[in-house]
């Protein structure tokens, strides 16, 4: 089976991403690398789901080299430094940091920020925050940057998946105080890290997505999660996201609940005692800390 120019196999062999990739690369000069929506997928990072099966393989060449044609390729040309290009299962990718720099090349606002989201997630970052700076200091005049450097301060660390970032934004539009984010907390003698949890509100969303549906363990942590709730009087949203509109017109009465339910007066729950790291959203930006 040919997979690019030059470039065949076996046709009892699997086709995955990794050897699409790895062909596309043999079949164009020494010097080009992976980037964009290419790179995204090869780190696993945050893609919308239309990005989730790519139809071409994104391949960047230094400038001034013609950009690659050839079938099932989508070719680019730019300067760029060597050093963000590094060895990722033994293809030359564009760095993550670049890939979020690339992102502003084919990604709207709230998917740029969940594709850095997913960089400097927490549990396993892939990026510093110096390096991510760097990266987008080195894009300034090019197309994008603003909406780059607006998704650069947008980054927060504690938001898990594509949809809780857009769940994220969207309630930042509507004004509402800082919610706590996957944070783990002692309730009822159950710990649990709420998606999004306004605790002054008493109001709490669960953001939706396959692993709730088909993983069984994560579907009992969720029942005992909402038994909890319901045993001591919170309200608890289960969300599905669509697209950042549509997100934005399901949260608008549970944003009227937030508000009502609202009360300075309400003592926090205790956080989890391996917790490291800062409760709310927004009280300090990551990008500028």
């Amino acid at each position: 089976m040919r997979l690019a120019r030059d470039a065949y196999v076996d046709a009892k062999q699997p086709i995955d991403l990794e050897l699409r990739a790895a062909a596309a690369l043999r079949s164009v000069d020494g010097n080009a690398w992976l980037s964009h929506a290419t790179a995204a997928s090869l780190y696993r990072l945050a893609l919308p789901p239309r990005l989730r099966e790519l139809d071409r393989i994104d391949v960047t060449v230094p400038s001034p080299q013609h950009a690659p044609r050839g079938e099932g390729l989508r070719g680019r040309q730019r300067s760029l430094d060597p050093a963000a290009i590094r060895v990722h299962a033994g293809l030359r990718v564009s760095s993550p940091a670049q890939a979020f720099v690339d992102g502003a090349d084919y990604l709207g606002f709230e998917d740029l920020v969940a594709l850095g989201d997913s960089i400097v997630k927490l549990r396993e970052p892939l990026a510093e925050r110096d390096e991510l700076r760097a990266a987008v200091t080195a894009h300034a005049g090019q197309r994008g940057h603003r909406r780059l450097l607006a998704a650069a301060h947008a980054l927060h660390p504690r938001a898990w998946s594509r949809p809780e970032t857009v769940v994220r934004l969207a309630l930042e539009t509507f004004g509402v105080a800082e919610p706590w984010c996957n944070v783990p907390v002692v309730l009822g003698g159950v710990t649990m890290a709420p998606d999004i949890a306004f605790w002054r509100s008493g109001v709490l969303i669960e953001v939706e997505g396959d692993q709730h549906r088909t993983d069984r363990r994560q579907w009992l942590i969720d029942l005992d999660r909402y038994n909890v709730t319901q045993r001591l009087g919170l309200e608890q949203y289960r969300l599905t996201v669509s697209t950042p509109t549509r997100t934005a017109h399901d949260l608008a009465p549970i944003v009227e609940r937030i508000r009502a339910r609202h009360r300075d007066d309400v003592e926090l729950p205790r956080i989890a005692d391996f917790f490291d790291g800062i409760p709310e959203f927004g009280e300090v930006r990551w990008w500028e800390g």
